[in-house]
């Protein structure tokens, strides 16, 4: 009887848990298309920080952005920066302001809709376009110089140096 009463359990949470799992997918397949880009954040200055962003088409037809690092602590939020132009242009113009990422989490989850130019952002157009993300230490100050890690998207990406290495240069945060 102990045998059975354990099985049933076991076989209870396993019901409750795979529930669960379900109703999650169900809800992200009601809020996303299911296509996305995944683009590599490189370590930028002497912070040991790297990651991915993720761009993930909305049913709206909107762009959420997923920033996702390792390597950062505490409760500092680091500004992240869409980018006209690859890493190595300095200066370069700002097509979106993101959501901060928090260094406790190590991320910043933003939906982008338009652009500071009111373009529309929409997955077709993020293929062609030619640019980068970058996330920097602080928003004002010293710290706004300081990046700590930052990718080329899109086209940008697909023009990087075979080699990998790739200058990050300072860019405009307003």
């Amino acid at each position: 009887m102990r045998i059975f009463t354990c099985l049933f359990s076991l076989a209870v949470v396993a019901m409750l848990s795979t529930a669960c799992s379900d109703e999650q997918n169900t809800r992200e397949d009601q809020e996303f298309t299911g296509r996305e880009m995944v683009y590599d954040l490189l370590q930028a200055s002497e912070f040991p920080i790297e990651g991915t962003v993720v761009f993930r088409e909305r049913m709206d037809k909107s762009i959420q952005i997923e920033v996702r690092v390792s390597g950062t602590s505490g409760n500092a939020l680091h500004p992240v920066h869409l980018h006209y132009g690859n890493l190595s242009i300095p200066d370069a113009d700002l097509a979106a302001q993101l959501n901060d990422l928090s260094a406790e989490a190590g991320e910043s989850i933003t939906i982008v809709p338009r652009l500071l130019d009111e373009s529309v952002f929409e997955y077709d157009y993020l293929r062609n376009f030619d640019g980068s993300v970058k996330i920097h230490l602080a928003a004002s100050g010293e710290g706004s110089n300081v990046i700590l890690a930052g990718g080329n998207i899109g086209i940008a990406a697909e023009k990087q140096p075979a080699s990998g290495r790739i200058n990050i240069a300072v860019c405009k945060s307003e």
